[in-house]
């Protein structure tokens, strides 16, 4: 049986490909014109927004990933433990609003339950490890749709408080509709 530590490396080596690609999603790559031939101060321009791009999609994933450690951290004490994840104080979130607190915490919750069926599962590789976690394409199919479930209702508890910055609606949906398909692709390659 392969060692957890080796499990959760290729887990969240999945989970920070699936954030770059919801990323590719969010943020729209600088195009090269024409134009930066004749004008230069144009590619200068340009340069400066790939760079902005480029820093801006790290952070990104960077933030995207961190809630994803925090899941893994807990499904990872859960394996040792050999039980539940350990029911969630009131304390643990109280850094978050209030309103996104119980939110936040089933979203975390469903992502540590994914992790821990996979920790728990044996293969060498993810697919393998999700094949062997669940069995059939609908078991696999239900985790994933309560871990969109969960996710969708963090995002709603989240849009009143972002609603003064501009986009956010976009973004959340853009987030919510690629994280969809890829799950989905990931399905179909796993289980052919």
């Amino acid at each position: 049986m392969m060692d957890p530590a080796r499990k959760k490396d290729m887990i969240l080596s999945r989970e920070f490909a699936f954030a770059d690609a919801v990323g590719a999603a969010v943020f729209e790559k600088p195009k090269v014109s024409v134009w930066m031939i004749f004008i230069p101060i144009l590619f200068l321009y340009f340069v400066f927004r790939m760079q902005r791009f480029k820093k801006d999609r790290m952070k990104f994933n960077e933030d995207f990933m961190s809630a994803r450690r925090e899941a893994m951290d807990m499904a990872l004490e859960a394996s040792a433990a050999d039980g539940p994840e350990a029911k969630d104080s009131g304390e643990r979130y109280a850094g978050l609003p209030q309103s996104l607190q119980e939110p936040y915490g089933s979203w975390i919750s469903a992502l540590s339950r994914l992790y821990r069926d996979l920790l728990s599962a044996d293969g060498r590789d993810f697919e393998a490890l999700v094949r062997t976690a669940y069995p059939g394409r609908d078991q696999y199919l239900e985790a994933l749709e309560r871990l969109d479930r969960a996710e969708k209702e963090f995002y709603a508890a989240l849009k009143p408080l972002m609603a003064g910055v501009e986009g956010t609606d976009a973004v959340m949906a853009a987030m919510a509709s690629e994280s969809l398909r890829l799950r989905k692709a990931e399905v179909d390659r796993i289980f052919q």
